[in-house]
Order: structure tokens, then sequence, then C-alpha cells
């Protein structure tokens, strides 16, 4: 009696480990802050599951729940991550028994030589109850069906099976923050290309104008050319930069058809044929806010990268548990059970046979074996912790990069916008002045040309504005919705 109760309560342990998961806490050595320092300056959406539609643009939202629907990068990841829940669902079904059936039916039907003399045959054949051994041949004749019950089962007392179907647990779970991760990028690659496409419209309206500009003062200079009045220098010059601005408007076109073709592309569709949809003309000019209240704590529950790996760590814990079961023993049970019978002349069950075996295997000497698969377990287990560290680390990096990118960029917008409405009035001022006598046209010419650069530079720097602003998003983790 003394030694059955710690000998149950030896074997209870062990069972409650076995069905115990493999959970490891994430012993990360980054002390998560509890704020980010550069977002104080944000008073945008809090919402950044779906950022895109903070912009104001039904094109643009459409692109993007068309491509999170049809993009090949989603679907492929959406692919991997059905095979990985099979492999996961293969590791669950291996914990219990398997049962099988067998059956097969048999017809017999043969000629046979006697082998004994004729003489021999004639002494037997006056024996009545040997009369049968008389003949030159026999023919047996018989069908028979024959059938089998089988099922074995390994007992998971020692948890290694569990281990094997929690690691291929968590290898599906990273595998669907990668289903995240492509929806996440997908959706930005879609704004990014759009708002580049939206940047190369403007800004070919823009060179449009100063191919425009460049041509009047070409025919300025050239007059005064003719007149005696400036040299073939100036005429060159003249004529170089309005070369220079026709090739510059030829680039944007060719980058605008760039940037539409990758949109096609973007949302499963050809981009033979594709044409971009009227928008927004002012998306760039009337850009939302950054959004506010982001904390480090919530960009753990959000960012793909570092949720895949978390399921990583999880995952090689579990492998690690999985390697050090093997230095326990393994117990099976199988059963065995074969029945015949005959369908010649009578129905009933001619015969049946069973077998029932327990085993046990334990190991004794691998040659250091396994240990070696320990230590090798344990190694990838400390790689995926430092990895998940490195991926923190960038991630609260990232998000503050962005957010005081975002920030100085709202301050260039501002100056430059400025700028050009100063250069704008000064131009209209310096052409008024043009036709009351009072300045020279190339005087006006000049201001209309500063004008056109500040415009063009103040719409670069918008659209560096929404690629960060987009950037930021992904930093924290927006962009993606759980099925």
């Amino acid at each position: 009696m003394t030694l059955r109760q710690p000998t149950t309560a030896v074997l209870l342990s062990l069972l409650l480990a076995a069905c115990a998961g493999t959970d490891v806490p994430l012993n990360s050595q980054i002390a998560v802050p509890q704020s980010f320092d550069q977002a104080q300056a944000a008073k945008g959406s809090t919402d950044i599951a779906q950022w895109w539609r903070q912009w104001n643009d039904p094109v643009l939202s459409s692109l993007i729940e068309q491509g999170l629907w049809q993009s090949h990068d989603i679907r492929i990841a959406e692919s991997r991550l059905n095979e990985a829940r099979t492999v996961s669902r293969a590791a669950e079904a291996d914990k219990g028994p398997a049962v099988g059936l067998n059956a097969d039916a048999a017809r017999l039907d043969t000629r046979v030589s006697n082998p004994l003399s004729s003489e021999t045959r004639a002494v037997i054949g006056q024996i009545p109850q040997a009369a049968a051994l008389n003949s030159e041949r026999y023919r047996l004749k018989g069908n028979s069906l024959s059938g089998g019950f089988t099922a074995s089962w390994e007992p998971d007392v020692f948890g290694q099976k569990r281990s094997d179907a929690d690691a291929a647990r968590y290898a599906a779970l990273g595998v669907q923050e990668q289903v995240y991760g492509a929806q996440m990028l997908v959706a930005a690659d879609i704004a990014d290309n759009y708002f580049k496409a939206r940047a190369a419209q403007a800004r070919q309206q823009t060179a449009g104008r100063t191919t425009a500009t460049l041509q009047r003062m070409v025919r300025y200079v050239e007059g005064r050319f003719k007149a005696g009045q400036l040299t073939a220098y100036e005429v060159n010059q003249a004529r170089s930069q309005l070369s220079a601005a026709q090739a510059r408007e030829s680039t944007l076109s060719a980058e605008y058809a760039a940037y539409v073709r990758s949109i096609a592309v973007l949302t499963g569709q050809a981009p033979q044929g594709f044409s971009l949809p009227a928008g927004r003309t002012d998306i760039l000019a009337a850009q939302p806010a950054a959004p506010p209240r982001q904390t480090p704590q919530g960009l753990l529950e959000r960012r793909p990268d570092l949720r895949a790996r978390a399921a990583e760590v999880n995952a090689y814990a579990a492998k690690l548990a999985s390697a050090k079961a093997d230095l326990l023993p393994r117990f099976s049970i199988e059963f065995l059970g074969q029945g015949s019978i005959s369908i010649d002349s009578a129905s009933d069950l001619k015969g049946w046979g069973s077998l029932l075996r327990a085993g046990i295997q334990v190991p004794l000497f691998t040659n250091g074996r396994i240990k070696a698969n320990i230590a090798a377990a344990d190694a990838r287990l400390q790689t995926a912790l430092l990895q998940y560290d490195q991926t923190l680390l960038k991630a609260l990096g990232d998000v503050d990069t962005a957010y005081q990118t975002h920030a100085a960029l709202t301050r260039q917008n501002q100056l430059l916008a400025t700028a050009q409405r100063q250069a704008a009035k000064q131009a209209a001022d310096t052409e008024k002045l043009f036709k009351y006598g009072h300045k020279t046209l190339d005087e006006a010419l000049r201001a209309q040309l500063n004008e056109q650069e500040m415009q063009d530079n103040l719409t670069q720097s918008r659209l560096a504005r929404a690629q960060t602003l987009i950037e930021l998003y992904k930093a924290l983790g927006g962009g993606w919705t759980a099925d």
C-alpha cells in the first residue's frame, strides 16, 4: 500500500505532462517601453486595420479591396497556410489509434498427377476407404473468404506526440501570420503605386506648363538674337532647357504607365488594357494625419512579423520537448484478428485467430545521438528567441522613425506650400507688370518657371509624406484583418 500511492502519483504526473501543451513564455531581453518617443503630434484616426478608408478616395479603397481578394501574393500565402494546417491535422491525428480492416477471397482449382505407381495404386484401390487414391490425377477445388481486423496505438505517456502536434500547430500559426503580412504588404503596395501614379499625373501637368513656358522663352530669345540683342549662347541655353523639360515630361508619362501596370498585377489583373479610373485630384494635398494613441504593447499584438516570430519560438520549444522525450521509454499496443470461411460446403466460420501485443522500447545506447539532437533543438530555440528580440527592436525603431519622418515632411509640406503660393503670386504680379511695360517678358517667364518648379517640389514632397504615412501604418502592423 505504501508503494502504490507514489507510483500512482508519478503515473498521474506523467499523464498530465503528456496532455499539457508546450507554450513557453517569451523571455525577451528587450524592455518594451510604455510609449513611442515621436508620436506626440499624431492626431489622426486610431483605426489602422483599414487605414486606406481615411483617404476618402473610392478608387483607392476599391483597388485595395480588390487586391486583398484577388492578389496572387495573398492567394499563394493562403495555399501555403492550407498545407500547414493539413500537416498540423496529420500530427494531431498521430496521437490517436490506427484501426484497419483487411479482406480477401480465394478460389482454388488445381490438378495434380498421382505419384504412386500403377501397381501400388491397384493394391491400394482394393481398399474401399482408399479407392480415391487409385486415380491417375487429382483435382482440388474450393472457394474461401478471409478477413481481419487490426488496431495499433502508441500511448503518448511522456508527451512526445503532443509536442510534435504543438510544433505543427505553431508552424501553421506562423504561416497564418504570413497571410496577414501578405495582406498588409499588398494594401501598402497598391496605395504606394496609386499615390505615385497620381503624383506622376500632377507632375505631368506641371511639366506641360513648364514646356509651354520654355517654348515661349525660346521664341523670345530667338527673336532677341535675330535683333542682335543676345548671343547664340543664350539661344542654345534656352533650347537645352526646353529639350530637358520635354524629356522629363516623356519620362513622367512612362513612370505613370509603369505604376498603373503594377497596380493591375497587384489586383490580380492583366496589365494590358488596364487603366486607372479617375479619382480625387487633391488626394496628395488633403492627407489624413498620423494615427495617435499607438503603443509598443499594441505593436506586439498587431505586427504579423512579431506574431510569426512568437509562433516560431513556441514551435521550436515544442520540438525541443519532443527531442527530450527520446530519452524516455515508448510504449505500443497492437491487436490483430484474422478469420476465414469456406463458401463451398458451409457458411460457418472455419477459423479465427487473434494476437494482442504490448511493447516498450527503452533507449540504452545511441552513441550521443539523442543528446546531440536535444542540443541542436535547444540552439534553434535560442536562435528563435534572439530573432524575436531582433524583430522587436527593428519594429520599435521603424515606428518612431516613421513618426518623426512624417512630422518632418508635414512641416516641409507646409513650408513648400507657402513658398509655392508666394511664387504663384509673384508670377502673376510679374505678368501684370510685363503687360504694363514695367517688366520684360523673360522676367515674367522666369517667374512662371520658378512657380512651376515650386509646384513640382511640393508634389514630390506630398508624395514622400504619403509614402511615409504608408510606412507608418506598416510599422504599426496596420492593413490586415483576421478571417
